[in-house]
């Protein structure tokens, strides 16, 4: 005998609607929870990025600002050393002119000059190269003695005595010493060499009346 399905067909599709609503609000509830947190993890990863860009514009407005303090402060070196140098080459002049008198106010009738050498920073028994002491000396804020060498003749040796001790007298002139001396051979006359220092213009006695 077939059995006899008592239970009305509407009564099962009714069944049947509200399990596929309540699978279709599980998955629409799903979808919802998955929608706000992607919503939150992008709102958060915003937010990140935000605060990044921030770092990065204040990092680059630091860096500007120090770039422009660091200009500003090569600019001010570059004119105190434009300005070293004009007062350094304005002193030299000056130490010129200076040894240039004392050779000529020193130098009796009959003794002559056949060299002079300056060596600026350097002693003269420790001076190599000329172009490199004048280098050296112009480094700095403060001028260094000069070296000078000189090398000449006389008709004897009392006029190579009296020329030191005259130089050794004048302003600015330190350190005089006699390096060698000699008769030569050829004329008679007596070559000498002799190294003074002079002093830093800045430093140098004024002249005497």
């Amino acid at each position: 005998m077939a059995d006899i399905d008592m239970i009305p067909r509407s009564y099962r599709d009714g069944v049947r609607l509200r399990h596929a609503l309540r699978r279709t609000g599980a998955a629409l509830a799903v979808v919802v929870l998955c929608a706000g947190a992607g919503n939150a993890a992008l709102r958060w990863s915003t937010a990140s990025i935000e605060r990044q860009s921030a770092a990065l514009r204040a990092a680059a407005s630091a860096a500007q600002s120090d770039l422009a303090r660091a200009a500003g402060a090569y600019e001010a070196q570059l004119r105190q050393q434009r300005q070293a140098a004009l007062l350094r080459t304005l002193r030299r002049e000056h130490e010129l002119a200076m040894l240039a008198q004392a050779l000529d106010g020193a130098l009796p009738e009959r003794a002559w000059l056949t060299g002079v050498t300056l060596r600026r920073g350097l002693a003269p028994s420790a001076a190599t190269d000329t172009a490199d002491a004048t280098d050296a000396a112009g480094a700095g804020p403060d001028l260094p003695d000069t070296a000078v060498e000189l090398a000449g003749q006389a008709a004897g040796y009392e006029e190579v005595t009296d020329f030191l001790a005259r130089l050794a007298r004048m302003p600015g002139v330190q350190r005089v010493a006699l390096q060698s001396s000699g008769a030569n051979a050829a004329d008679g006359a007596i070559d000498f060499q002799a190294a003074l220092t002079l002093a830093a213009p800045s430093s140098s006695p004024e002249p005497q009346p």
